[in-house]
């Protein structure tokens, strides 16, 4: 029979290996669509209007030197979910999307991947570091509140942080990109 000590301490070094292992807040995402597309898959060459384009440090490609997406196939990356209260809009909104993460999977980004140059149609661009997108579940949305974002309301896709689950999450607003065309693997 353990006593009170024992369990403190046994508890204690749990909640420490919890806090060790650090990676992607999964409880603030739910799971909308399962991947239709398996990492190291050919990626088909869009056959719609290209929403997204990546290029860098990358080793899948569908054209020339990048890896370029239609909104079906980038949706077929398997797509998420989460509330934010969205602090350019002032309101609770569902975003869905696929995590960046995922993103550098499929893109078969390799592991010395530093940052992510987000670059918008307008030209602005924001870099956001790789350990942003381990520490949080960053998404490229792609759907708010179900429905998709036309140019006009701030799509085709957008960059959304997980705001309200973490109180030191606030620098993130500069990264914060909508009217997304590219990214740039660095």
């Amino acid at each position: 029979m353990m006593n009170r000590a024992t369990i403190f301490t046994l508890a204690t070094i749990f909640l420490i290996f919890l806090a060790a292992c650090g990676g992607q807040d999964t409880a603030a995402y739910e799971t909308v669509a399962p991947a239709g597309i398996s990492a190291g898959d050919t990626i088909p060459a869009p056959t719609e209007y290209i929403v997204l384009t990546i290029s860098g440090n990358i080793t899948i490609t569908n054209m020339d030197d990048t890896l370029a997406f239609d909104m079906p196939t980038l949706e077929k990356l398997g797509l998420v979910k989460y509330m934010v209260n969205d602090p350019w809009l002032q309101a609770e909104v569902s975003y869905t999307g696929i995590l960046f993460a995922d993103l550098l999977k499929y893109a078969g980004a390799p592991d010395s991947v530093t940052a992510i140059e987000v670059i918008a149609l307008d030209g602005y661009a924001a870099e956001v570091p790789i350990s942003e997108i381990q520490e949080w579940p960053v998404l490229l949305a792609t759907q708010a509140d179900g429905q998709y974002m036309s140019i006009e309301n701030n799509g085709p896709t957008r960059v959304i942080f997980p705001y309200d689950s973490h109180s030191d999450i606030t620098a993130a607003r500069n990264m914060s990109v909508w009217n997304v065309e590219r990214f740039e693997v660095k």
